[in-house]
């Protein structure tokens, strides 16, 4: 009885759809300590980079088509707000967001087809000059680099999803 019921199960496993592949994203930071603000100094700012680095591909994943490669070099990172260690009780961590505080990131990429060719390619300066101005869903977003998550889907939107769709 349980060989055929067996045999039914791993019939149905090959008749299901394979999961679509997703495009691969790489991205390379240049010279991170020479970046003009990553949150802090040791693992708050591989942590800071870490996060980038994961929101990055997640939208890369999410905009460049499956069969493309996009790679990104991250040139510059300036996080939004200033850390102010001068205010007391803060822990010397305390990072206060201003009107000119806006986060800014520096980018060169370029997105190659399955052939490897080059089909998109430039170096660019992201920022977000209304942060402040965004929604309350980003304003109370208690994950890593909200302001900064919310301005590179923004870009990737403008960059490269409306040619994937």
């Amino acid at each position: 009885m349980r060989a055929p019921f067996l045999a039914a199960v791993i019939s149905l496993l090959f008749l299901a759809p394979a999961p679509s592949a997703a495009a691969e994203v790489i991205v390379e930071f240049v010279d991170p300590q020479s970046y003009t603000d990553t949150g802090g100094y040791g693992v708050d700012a591989e942590r800071n980079l870490a996060a980038l680095k994961r929101h990055l591909q997640t939208e890369g994943r999410r905009c460049v088509a499956s069969d493309e490669t996009l790679a990104l070099r991250v040139l510059d990172v300036d996080l939004a707000g200033r850390q102010e260690w001068w205010h007391p009780h803060s822990g010397g961590d305390l990072r206060v967001m201003r009107e000119i505080t806006w986060p800014r990131l520096e980018v060169a990429y370029v997105r190659r087809n399955a052939a490897g060719a080059s089909i998109q390619e430039g170096r660019e300066r992201i920022s977000d000059m209304s942060y402040l101005w965004r929604s309350a869903y980003v304003r109370n977003d208690t994950g890593p680099l909200p302001y900064e998550r919310a301005m590179l889907k923004d870009w990737f939107e403008r960059r490269f999803c409306r040619d994937a769709h």
